[in-house]
């Protein structure tokens, strides 16, 4: 296992480019007395960004992969590694020479042609990855002690006997339940429309929802090829060369809707024809005696090009009719012919709008990026946004971001990515966007969250009321049939309202019209418990009839028990190995170099 990990290290440590970031820097800090190498953090991150990026199908930046956790993934890789390291010292173990040579002979990055060690490639690949052999040969004893370390903790760990029987019970357990289900239209009486002071009640009882969050108020400048589009100039040759070349697009044949009926011999197609004409059978029935079905012979809207040589024969016939023998490449046809479609152009004149909408933003596009440059260069220099405002083409806005806001600018991913760790420190640069457009922004303040007044938002709370109160109504009609469903007495159910019954409900299974908890709510039952699940989504009246436990020793459970043994024993030792890193971690002290952290993941922006 150890010369697997370190055969992955030496390719890692290729790829990085082993660094110290200008020797200033070589930890992030400690566990106990061990320090965690900065170069170990620097690896694990740019681990986590490349596996993000085969994840997602393309290569993504330091922020992405920082909103997806990839820097708290890493941090927390090293320390574990760097915990189990500071054990193995404080244990003394060590990792004799015998057992380092071993596993180097064993690497296949360290092989010859014929499949044997070879030291010049052992040389050479450690040369590439910027390691002496003592520093690689002290990576292997680090690794295999820190290995030791783990085995020692986590291996053959199972779970008590009785586990999987709790869990597979757990799981597989089934119930018979009776169920009504109450909407708004059940109701016995219409909701009314809340009074001012009941509005005003809700507001103060809810004043979260309508609470504004904490903002960032972001000045920005804006340049997208849709603001540039109606400036730039598009010669017609490039339009007119545009529009012959997709004239497919622009141009559409005549068309008919057919069936084709092939017979083996043109004795048959004749026969069938002069049969058909003389009203002797349907065009259905020769299709039966074919042993086929319509469907088998529908050709869908084609062109006369689309039947070869049937193509004339087809397209003269009058609509509907039947027209045939004509040869084909599967032999002799009748062909039946349900519709015409007339040919379809659109001129150059009718599409030259579209085409000049889509060059002109292609065109932007480029102007866009010739002057992206310039623009950043006049921020460096010390251009506000109010001057990029003023000098070019760029337009200053303002938006108070949050997360959840995708209006405006806030709809581009690229600038709620970098709104979010937008800070007063940052300066204002160009950024690009994926429609080609650029962006560049200031933090001028954060504001602290706030409730909306009424009068903003009396429509918000006057829906938010209305659907607490239906909601309230509701439960209350269903606490009134509570101890008629408890009886099975069905007489007391009006208008729409059904008991609805379902056996064998499972953990997993999805009831409409139910809330979302309702599957839940069931199991947290007791056999003969009659009970109102209610959300602001809908409310339903259940009674649980039945409960009933899986038979273990049944083919399905006894399958069911191989299928989860090993990951019932694989996440026991996992959540024993975690909790025991923990406590190492507890014990030693932890010490983290923020700066030093920073440093790495600024070598990544």
């Amino acid at each position: 296992m150890v010369w697997g990990l370190m055969g992955a290290l030496v390719v890692g440590l290729g790829g990085f480019g082993v660094t110290n970031f200008g020797g200033q820097i070589d930890k992030v800090g400690r566990v106990g007395e061990t320090p965690i190498p900065v170069d170990a953090y620097a690896r694990a991150l740019r681990g986590e960004v490349d596996a993000l990026s085969a994840q997602l199908g393309q290569t993504i930046t330091f922020q992405q992969a920082k909103d997806f956790g990839a820097d708290s993934r890493a941090l927390s890789q090293v320390i574990i590694q760097t915990t189990l390291d500071n054990e193995a010292a404080q244990m003394g173990l060590s990792v004799g020479d015998q057992n380092v040579v071993d596993q180097i002979v064993e690497i296949q990055a360290f092989k010859g042609s014929n499949g044997q060690f070879d030291r010049e490639a052992y040389r050479f690949a450690l040369d590439r990855a910027g390691l002496s052999e003592a520093e690689f040969e002290t990576s292997i004893r680090v690794e295999t002690a820190r290995a030791m370390v783990q085995r020692a903790a986590a291996d053959g760990l199972r779970p008590a006997d009785g586990f999987l029987d709790t869990l597979l019970t757990y799981i597989a357990q089934k119930r018979d339940i009776a169920y009504v289900i109450l909407h708004p239209e059940d109701l016995q009486i219409e909701v009314p429309e809340a009074t001012d002071a009941q509005l005003q009640e809700f507001y103060e009882a809810n004043i979260g929802d309508f609470t504004l969050p904490e903002r960032k108020k972001i000045t920005y400048v804006l340049l997208t090829p849709n603001m540039l589009s109606d400036t730039v100039e598009v010669d017609e040759a490039t339009l007119r060369a545009a529009y012959d070349e997709r004239s497919e697009q622009y141009i559409s044949p005549e068309r008919r809707l057919v069936e084709r009926l092939v017979f083996p011999s043109d004795e048959a197609a004749n026969e069938a024809k002069d049969r058909l004409d003389a009203g002797e059978v349907t065009f259905e029935e020769l299709v039966e005696a074919r042993s086929l079905e319509l469907m088998d012979l529908d050709l869908g809207d084609v062109s006369a090009s689309d039947l070869g040589d049937a193509g004339d024969a087809v397209f003269a016939a009058e609509v509907p009719s039947v027209t045939g023998p004509v040869p084909t490449n599967l032999g002799p046809a009748l062909f039946r012919v349900n519709g015409a479609l007339p040919e379809q152009i659109t001129t150059f004149e009718e599409a030259l709008p579209d085409l000049r909408s889509e060059f002109a933003i292609d065109r932007a596009r480029r102007v866009i990026e010739q002057q992206s440059e310039d623009i950043n260069d006049l921020l460096a220099s010390g251009a506000t946004l109010e001057e990029l405002d003023a000098e070019t083409d760029m337009t200053l806005g303002q938006i108070e971001y949050f997360d959840g806001v995708s209006t405006d600018i806030a709809a581009y991913p690229e600038f709620r990515s970098a709104a979010a760790p937008l800070s007063e420190d940052d300066f204002p640069d160009i950024a690009t966007l994926s429609d080609g457009g650029i962006f560049a922004m200031r933090l001028d303040e954060i504001l602290a969250p706030r409730p909306q007044p009424l009068d903003d938002v009396r429509d918000e709370v006057a829906a938010a009321w209305h659907a607490a109160e239906t909601n309230r109504l509701l439960t209350e009609r269903a606490e009134a049939l509570k101890e008629a469903l408890a009886a099975a007495d069905t007489t007391v159910l009006e208008g729409d309202l059904q008991v609805a019954t379902m056996t064998d409900m499972s953990r997993s299974d999805f009831v409409p019209e139910t809330p979302d908890n309702f599957a839940e709510a069931v199991f947290n039952m007791e056999a003969g418990q009659t009970q109102v699940i209610s959300d602001d989504t809908a409310t339903v009246l259940v009674r649980l009839d039945d409960v009933r436990a899986p038979d273990l020793g049944s083919d399905e459970m006894k399958q069911m028990r191989e299928l989860m043994q090993p990951q019932a024993d694989a996440q026991f030792a996992q959540d024993v190995f975690s909790a025991y890193v923990n406590a190492l971690r507890k014990d030693a002290g932890l010490e983290l170099d923020q700066a030093a952290i920073n440093a790495v993941n600024a070598q990544y922006q």
